[in-house]
């Protein structure tokens, strides 16, 4: 049931996602065939301009969409008036809310890589050298970079970036369900719904930056104990370049911790559906 409610999700959402999308990247190719041209022809400069502004803007509008939509579409499916049409479904809420974490995460995940794939477009014409102001030294500087990282770190070049998509996808998975949970919260009331989310996500944030304080702290005396470098747990950037093996305590020890929260946030939003629900 849970693959049939994700596929209905994913129907419902992909007519707002593709467009949106798919302006994001023409701009994208547009603005890298006017940057390859305006080196020749100065009066593009105008119009490039206007088209990085859309295409900056469209990265934002992409971000924002990813975000709102996801409330949005929780809030009216579960919490409003078309719950009472889900929690007739053959689903439990459980599965219900899962197919919504679960697609709202994915989508999170692809406007960020095709963020990430636009900016690469729009540095074609860095890579074909067509730009006057942008000479080979930039490219130099960039592949020294990675060369000194992978003559640094060895294999953790490759199990570290592993571990940061890992922890970057549960962390996003745990934004989601933590949304939900205070918008489940915000549901048990019958008048100001929103000001009652809103209260328990500054709640909550208040007690996450609590524990990860204290988890922070523990951790380097836990690296101290193991006789690994505690820098590991407060500054991680720098131990991967330094090859140290705390890093690992900490991105794993990290993905955990999310994972954890994670749990405790869909148990919270499971209860409340299953037990208390309150549709407005």
């Amino acid at each position: 049931m849970l693959s049939k409610l994700m596929y209905h999700e994913f129907k419902a959402t992909r007519r707002v996602f593709f467009p949106a999308y798919g302006i994001m990247l023409a701009l994208a190719v547009i603005s890298s065939v006017f940057m390859i041209l305006s080196n020749n022809l100065q009066r593009l400069a105008v119009p490039l301009a206007l088209l990085l502004l859309a295409y900056v803007l469209s990265l934002f509008a992409v971000g924002v969409l990813s975000f709102v939509y996801m409330i949005v579409r929780f809030y009216k499916n579960l919490l409003g008036d078309e719950g009472y049409l889900m929690f007739t479904l053959p689903a439990t809420p459980a599965q219900l809310v899962w197919s919504k974490c679960l697609v709202s995460t994915i989508w999170m995940v692809v406007s960020s890589i095709l963020c990430i794939v636009t900016l690469g477009i729009l540095l074609i014409p860095l890579m074909l050298g067509t730009i006057s102001t942008a000479d080979a030294s930039f490219w130099q500087t960039i592949h020294l970079g990675f060369q000194y990282i992978a003559q640094t770190c060895g294999i953790h070049a490759i199990t570290f970036p592993i571990l940061f998509v890992i922890l970057g996808i549960v962390y996003i998975a745990n934004s989601c369900m933590h949304i939900y949970a205070c918008l489940s919260i915000g549901g048990l009331f019958n008048k100001h719904r929103l000001g009652a989310a809103i209260g328990a996500y500054i709640a909550f944030a208040i007690v996450w930056n609590i524990i990860s304080s204290l988890l922070l702290y523990w951790g380097g005396n836990l690296a101290n104990m193991l006789h690994l470098d505690a820098a590991a747990f407060y500054d991680p950037m720098q131990t991967i370049l330094n090859g140290m093996g705390g890093a690992y305590l900490f991105l794993i020890g990290w993905i955990i911790v999310t994972i954890l929260c994670l749990l405790v946030n869909f148990l919270i939003t499971n209860y409340i559906l299953k037990r208390h629900l309150n549709l407005q």
